[in-house]
């Protein structure tokens, strides 16, 4: 009897031992595996790039004359040619003369016009002025460069009579100031120089 209730004992053991196994291996729960979540793309640095367009280059400066008249036109007339006076120094060899033409003349429309000539009369330059500030006393003066050979030139002097058409002619000095030669944006030569006038019938 002993030996019956231990073999039903071993028996049931045997079966709960292989029915253990049988439901964990085939029945145990399986893991789940974590979703893969897509990570984001870094982020790339780009370089912002600013559009560039071509830049037409401008066309060549044109300065027209500004002639400041700052006196009366009619009372204190401006008109002749102004020449040196004395020998003719060093850098001014070309020099010929200041032609003046200011306020409303026969020919000349107001303000009128101030040019530089040099070289002689089958060689020759003139520069005219672009800007010019006349008044009863002063008289400043610059010019762009000239034609034929570059120079440009620079006044800045006064007058010494009011009576223009009295001096013409006469060797009598009208004008002193300092007169400033330059050559591509460089100074060339520059005097104190005082000028006779003439009338105006060409430099």
């Amino acid at each position: 009897m002993r030996r019956t209730i231990l073999g039903i004992a071993t028996l049931m053991i045997t079966c709960a031992v292989s029915l253990g196994i049988t439901f964990g291996v085939h029945y145990r729960p399986k893991k789940e595996t974590p979703a893969v979540v897509p990570s984001a793309a870094a982020p790339v640095a780009v370089d912002q790039i600013t559009p560039t367009f071509p830049v037409s280059v401008p066309p060549p400066y044109s300065r027209p004359a500004k002639l400041i008249l700052d006196y009366d036109v009619d009372k204190y007339p401006r008109y002749g040619a102004l020449y040196i006076m004395g020998a003719v120094p060093e850098g001014f060899e070309d020099f010929n003369c200041i032609a003046l033409s200011l306020g409303a003349q026969e020919y000349v429309d107001y303000p009128g016009y101030l040019n530089v000539y040099t070289g002689t009369e089958t060689d020759g330059d003139m520069a005219e002025a672009t800007f010019a500030l006349v008044t009863e006393r002063l008289l400043y003066f610059t010019t762009k460069p000239s034609q034929e050979h570059g120079f440009e030139y620079r006044f800045e002097g006064e007058f010494l009579t009011k009576d223009f058409a009295a001096a013409a002619g006469k060797n009598k000095a009208v004008v002193r100031g300092t007169l400033t030669k330059f050559k591509n944006g460089r100074k060339f030569a520059e005097q104190t120089l005082t000028f006779r006038m003439e009338e105006l019938v060409g430099c």
